[in-house]
């Protein structure tokens, strides 16, 4: 809306209605659409700068702290479930498309909180959202056979190994925080205020500053985090877990169960380098890790209880014909081709 655009009248007047509790059912709809609508966000602000937080705040008597509670909660309920409903989107850099975008869902937000009768909260949560820096989501992914480096706000190098996931805010503006799937490297920048905690599925791994390696695929049945140098804690269903260099958690995330151990790191970070690792590792996983290192393969286990563990290093270069050669010799299965399929399965 240009800023020389007249305030719509009507709009202005259906909400001072609606503050006076004189509102009628097309008042709630005008306002409604107002807010729902970016181009009439004027109108909102007119409305709560002039009337409602002085209404609100002076005009009627003090609220109980546990009252204040209540109602901080149920805003953040509705927020977040306005935000589950929208799937705000992932934009890759701040563009004029997505501040809209994100103006929309915190008006919308209020709205919802401002139907339900709720003025003190509504008030509450437009003054706090309106100060606060509206947060900007950068998305990475990866493609099958792709390692990519990223460099977070903070200067943290981050390498993402094979179809993995990681979501970060464009500013860190308190806990350095990010979300992911799949397996990364992390090099943290120290900063002894502001911790830096990586989030998965199953787990929560905290740190101020050290190089660990972070593994959770979806669709693996061990999730683990390998520590390089430094400390880790990481926060698990089952427990807590703290790392030093050289360390490791393992999970189940079938069982929620986990085991620390004693590991050479660098071994488990081969993969940066096209290198595969394995030890002990079920033959599930090994496919699993096998189709996402070679795109131009499509690898499957028949039907079938597969106890094999999997235990062997293979050099950048090696075929996936090789490799699978090599588990064929050490498990017994048997290996068959159709095109660029390859199912693995025992001979009945």
């Amino acid at each position: 809306m240009d800023k020389n655009q007249t305030i719509r009248k009507d709009i202005v007047e259906a909400w001072e209605r609606y503050v006076n509790k004189s509102n009628t059912r097309n008042d709630l709809a005008l306002i409604l659409d107002s807010v729902m609508d970016d181009v009439h966000h004027q109108e909102f602000d007119e409305v709560f700068d002039r009337v409602v937080w002085d209404k609100a705040m002076n005009g009627l008597p003090p609220t109980p702290e546990d009252r204040k509670e209540a109602y901080r909660k149920e805003a953040a309920r509705l927020l977040a479930e306005y935000e589950n409903r929208q799937k705000m989107q992932i934009i890759q850099a701040p563009s004029r498309n997505g501040t809209v975008r994100l103006r929309k869902i915190w008006y919308a937000a209020a709205a919802a909180v401002l139907l339900s009768g709720m003025l003190i909260p509504a008030a509450y949560l437009y003054r706090k959202l309106k100060t606060e820096q509206m947060v900007q989501y950068v998305e990475v992914v990866t493609r099958r056979g792709e390692i990519r480096t990223v460099f977070l706000p903070d200067y943290t190098e981050v390498m993402l190994n094979a179809e993995s996931r990681l979501t970060y805010p464009a500013v860190f503006t308190g806990e350095r925080s990010v979300e992911l799937q799949g397996e990364a490297l992390f090099n943290v920048t120290s900063d002894v205020d502001r911790p830096f905690t990586v989030a998965t599925t199953d787990m929560k791994v905290r740190v101020l500053g050290t190089v660990f390696d972070v593994k959770a695929y979806p669709g693996d049945d061990i999730s683990l985090v390998s520590v390089v140098s430094g400390k880790v804690e990481v926060n698990l269903p089952g427990g807590k877990a703290l790392l030093e260099q050289n360390c490791q958690v393992k999970m189940d995330r079938t069982t929620g169960g986990f085991e620390k151990v004693t590991i050479d790191a660098g071994k488990y970070l081969s993969w940066k380098n096209g290198a595969l690792y394995f030890y002990r590792t079920p033959v599930r996983e090994v496919v699993n890790i096998l189709n996402r290192q070679y795109p131009q393969a499509d690898i499957e286990l028949a039907e079938g209880d597969y106890s094999f563990l999997i235990s062997a290093e293979y050099e950048n270069g090696y075929t996936v014909e090789v490799i699978l050669k090599s588990i064929v010799n050490v498990t017994g299965l048997k290996c068959r081709k159709t095109g660029n399929k390859y199912t693995l399965y025992n001979e009945q």
